[in-house]
Formats: C-alpha cells, sequence, structure tokens
C-alpha cells in the first residue's frame, strides 16, 4: 500500500511539472502585489495567534496575592490583599494610609 501511494505521489509531481503552463502563471507578478498578499498572510497568522491566546491564563496576574486592583484616584492603582496603593506606579504612603488605614 506505501509503494502505490509512494508511486502515485512521484507520479503526481512528475505529471505537473511537465503540464503545460496557464497564461496567468507565465505572467510575471508585481513586487506590489507580492508584498500585500505576504502581509495579508502575515497579518491573518498574527490574528489567529491574537484569539487563541488566552488573556486570563498568561496575563501574569496572581489573583490570590493581590485581589482585585482598583483605583481611587486617577494615576493611583490600590491592591486589596496587600494592603498598598501606588501612584504613578510608585510606592505611595500616603494614599496607602488614606484608603487602608495603616
Amino acid at each position: 500500500m506505501k509503494k502505490a501511494m509512494l508511486s502515485g505521489a512521484i507520479l503526481a509531481v512528475i505529471l505537473g511539472t511537465l503540464a503545460p503552463q496557464t497564461v496567468a502563471a507565465e505572467q510575471k507578478v508585481d513586487r506590489t502585489e507580492m508584498n500585500a498578499a505576504l502581509a495579508a498572510i502575515i497579518a491573518l497568522g498574527i490574528g489567529v495567534a491574537i484569539a487563541k491566546h488566552d488573556k486570563d491564563k498568561n496575563s501574569g496576574w496572581n489573583q490570590e496575592s493581590y485581589g482585585d486592583p482598583f483605583s481611587p484616584s486617577p494615576h493611583v492603582v490600590c491592591l486589596p490583599k496587600p494592603q498598598q496603593c501606588f501612584e504613578r506606579s510608585h510606592y505611595s504612603a500616603r494614599w496607602t494610609r488614606r484608603i487602608f488605614g495603616s
């Protein structure tokens, strides 16, 4: 069975190379068309990768250690479980005391 499949595959390749070329295959492909096709293929691949990516699974956020962050003011984020607040990505003792009382 494997010999028959292999022989068939080889025969198909040989016949494909010997078949007369069509007019469309003989025409030269324009570089802009080729670049557009490659860009479309890349964009499609990126779209599929994004769609398959599970954001909750690989977000890097440890829900058990930090809890749900909240923002009492613009540029301020507080973490309920460690009871800490950060202003502009830096620890803020003032906001921590104000929100958690410690």
